[in-house]
């Protein structure tokens, strides 16, 4: 609470299908600042960004349509925060389909640290 963090996740993932797209944010206490970006597969070439900075936690609302494959995926969520409260931010994920299973792997990190 108090302090102000740089944060960045990177996280590998699996889709059921390719035809099975995802979201992908953060969740965490309350706050007086956060700001946060997120990009993530959309097909063999592209990506979904959602590049202005997002203000506000679970965000965007939907999902995009697709995954760039089913075993070969990645996302990546950066940005800075504020807490007003104690607790952990966490990274967020979501299917487009339900019963088709979006599925963060092992390997996954998260770095952080506090600035001055």
């Amino acid at each position: 609470s108090g302090n102000t963090y740089v944060f960045e996740f990177t996280i590998a993932y699996t889709a059921a299908a390719t035809t099975t797209g995802s979201r992908w944010s953060i969740s965490g206490p309350a706050f007086t600042r956060v700001a946060y970006a997120s990009e993530y597969s959309l097909a063999a070439t592209t990506t979904t960004r959602n590049a202005n900075f997002v203000t506000a936690y679970d965000l965007p609302a939907g999902c995009n349509a697709t995954s760039g494959s089913t075993t070969s995926n990645q996302a990546s969520i950066w940005g800075i925060i504020t807490p007003s409260a104690n607790g952990d931010v966490i990274a967020r994920f979501a299917s487009e389909v339900a019963g088709s299973a979006i599925t963060a792997n092992a390997g996954s990190v998260c770095y952080y640290q506090q600035t001055l």
